[in-house]
């Protein structure tokens, strides 16, 4: 048998319980050996809930104690920096939440840390491996739509206080280092680059829209929130270069929507994607070709394509890191592209202030 990658979660919120813990010895060979929560009860009711034979109050507390080779970080996004820096002068392999940073030059530190401990560093969103935007992939190197023209993403929810099921006080949401670009914008981003590539420049229109919220559900039901610190709503443009271009809608203002989450208009078609749910279906494909005599919607995609694997869960990022480590290729969720999204995103106020696009300079 091979080496069985031990595995440790940093952050035992709802994420965690609902992506992580249930995937991890699902997702290739690996053990969960270790959980860590700056709420110690968290970690203990992790600990037992998923059969974890070690929970830690902190990260310290498990890099002194642990014994493990990849971390997870699923802590808050403010705190992600820190925890993957201690991480890696530790030795550990990390995959981190999104954004793995709040700024280009501290996303480049991880990198370099990263890199001069010798371990690999890979950042969620898991866009770029999703199966649908994979097969999405090859259409577009087949020429099924033609030339690519415009790619455009809607990542929105009604905010995290509406959700029904959250039990922890959901307010850091609305404080600067968080919000709904960091929160949801990011992936809305990591999808439209995941499909046309670096962007270049990025202009960006931005509400306060809604001043004050008030949490739906547990035990903070009925608390409100002041929610006016930072914009709620956000409509992207982007341009990707050479007439191509895209439009990303994100924030905490659509409490429902029957919009297209994703779509990708080319020169002879387009690619249309549904609502992803316990598994990404493939996206419907129209296509344009005049010299066949066909216009229409592509019902029987198999018969000139092959589908990509499948991933059953968001813990897919876990495979990724284990089979660059096996083979020592470079695993797909580079941090390169997260620090262009975190780019991107530090662009966005400058833009909003400005009312003018901001140049690009990171690549991936």
């Amino acid at each position: 048998m091979g080496k069985i990658y031990k595995v440790a979660v940093i952050g035992c919120g709802m994420f965690a319980n609902a992506q992580y813990f249930p995937f991890i010895e699902k997702s290739g060979p690996a053990k969960l050996v270790a959980c860590a929560d700056i709420i110690p009860e968290r970690a203990e009711a992790a600990a037992q809930k998923y059969n974890i034979p070690e929970w830690y109050s902190s990260v310290d507390e498990l890099i002194q104690k642990g014994d493990f080779d990849i971390a997870i970080d699923a802590t808050s996004i403010p705190a992600h920096y820190e925890v993957n820096m201690k991480l890696f002068a530790a030795g550990k392999n990390v995959i981190s939440q999104k954004p793995a940073a709040l700024t280009v030059e501290l996303m480049t530190e991880e990198i370099e840390a990263a890199k001069k401990a010798g371990v690999l560093f890979t950042s969620v969103p898991i866009h770029a491996m999703r199966p649908d935007i994979l097969r999405a992939k090859q259409m577009i190197d087949s020429g099924a739509i033609g030339d690519v023209l415009s790619v455009k993403c809607v990542s929105t929810h009604g905010g995290p206080e509406y959700f029904q099921y959250r039990e922890a006080d959901p307010s850091w949401f609305y404080e600067p280092g968080a919000g709904a670009l960091y929160d949801m914008g990011v992936h809305a981003l990591h999808q439209v680059t995941a499909i046309m590539g670096p962007a270049k420049r990025v202009s960006c229109l931005a509400a306060y829209s809604r001043k004050e919220r008030t949490i739906r559900s547990g035990k903070f039901d009925g608390k409100v929130i002041k929610s006016d610190k930072i914009p709620d709503n956000y409509f992207i443009s982007l341009d990707f270069g050479n007439d191509k271009i895209g439009f990303v809608d994100t924030g905490f203002c659509q409490v429902a929507t029957r919009s297209v989450p994703l779509e990708i208009f080319g020169s002879m078609g387009v690619i249309s994607f549904d609502s992803p749910g316990v598994t990404w279906p493939d996206p419907k494909v129209y296509v344009d070709s005049p010299e066949r005599g066909f216009r229409g919607w592509i019902q029987n995609q198999e018969r000139w394509i092959d589908p990509p694997m499948r991933i059953q869960s968001q813990c897919c990022c876990l495979t990724d890191m284990i089979i660059a480590l096996e083979t020592g290729n470079r695993p797909t969720l580079t941090p390169e592209h997260a620090r262009h999204v975190i780019e991107i995103m530090c662009a966005i106020p400058e833009s909003i202030e400005t009312g003018k696009f901001v140049d690009l300079k990171t690549t991936f």
